[in-house]
């Protein structure tokens, strides 16, 4: 009797010991709103060195300094891009990360050569 006593107890607690230990990433990537400006950019090929430039120093202080919130910007010419992002809180840093591909991806797809866009997500914005 005793021995199947210790039984489930080992047996449970080796239940109870793998179930806390599993954790499921949720970079929270719903879209909530988007919208992209009706007005365009004057000099394509400038516009979209400089949203590049901006996405990219977003995404190095995102990923390597490990904040869940960063400013950006690129100026070079006539269509300078200024840029914003932001998770949640509570977002891990790679879950932080993922939304932010995921919206930099979005804003990369608003209508070619418009100067500006917006995209919120449960779990971040930019």
């Amino acid at each position: 009797m005793r021995r199947q006593q210790l039984n489930l107890l080992i047996t449970t607690l080796i239940i109870l010991s793998s179930s806390c230990s599993l954790t499921q990433a949720d970079p929270q990537t719903c879209l909530i709103n988007k919208g992209c400006s009706t007005y365009n950019a004057t000099n394509l090929s400038n516009f979209y060195k400089n949203l590049k430039a901006t996405l990219l120093d977003l995404q190095s202080k995102i990923g390597n300094e490990n904040k869940h919130f960063a400013t950006a910007q690129s100026a070079r010419g006539a269509d300078p891009v200024f840029a914003l992002f932001q998770c949640r809180n509570y977002l891990s840093n790679s879950d932080c990360s993922a939304c932010f591909a995921v919206a930099a991806a979005q804003i990369r797809n608003c209508s070619a050569g418009c100067n500006g866009a917006r995209v919120i997500y449960d779990g971040c914005f930019l």
